[in-house]
């Protein structure tokens, strides 16, 4: 008898485990597998940038600094700003601005640049683009 109630109590675990990943599964269906970063492009391409392959690596507040408690599951709530909103043309002086290309002045490399050189010097085999080329392809010629 005490095997089967162990048993009931397992499958009931391991049943609302597979209920909690589904829904968060589905809350994540809506956001997108890659985001165009060109609000700001003036001199260089735009960023193909693979928003869902970041999940893994950091949390949504990282990037999305203004939403205290962003989540994969809680973004439709609490919505999220174009970075542009706030760094194309700052209100403040203090405020990275997106027009600009500095890699000390424009949020995006201010940001990303700083990140992926901290994730190369932990792991060199490391995917995380660091030169401008890696985010900002050149155009190809037809």
């Amino acid at each position: 008898m005490r095997k089967f109630n162990v048993l009931i109590i397992f499958a009931l675990l391991a049943g609302f485990a597979a209920m909690a990943y589904a829904q968060a599964e589905t809350a994540k269906k809506g956001i997108p597998e890659k985001i165009t970063i060109d609000d700001c492009a003036k001199k260089k391409a735009a960023v193909e940038f693979p928003h869902k392959a970041h999940f893994e690596v950091t949390e949504c507040v990282t990037c999305h600094h203004t939403a205290k408690g962003l989540t994969a599951e809680n973004y439709q709530e609490i919505g999220v700003k174009a970075c542009a909103e706030c760094h194309m043309n700052p209100e403040k002086a203090d405020t990275p601005d997106c027009s600009k290309s500095s890699k000390k002045l424009n949020p995006y490399h201010i940001r990303c640049i700083s990140c992926h050189k901290e994730t190369k010097a932990k792991d060199a085999e490391t995917k995380a683009p660091t030169k401008c080329s890696a985010c900002h392809p050149k155009p190809t010629k037809s």
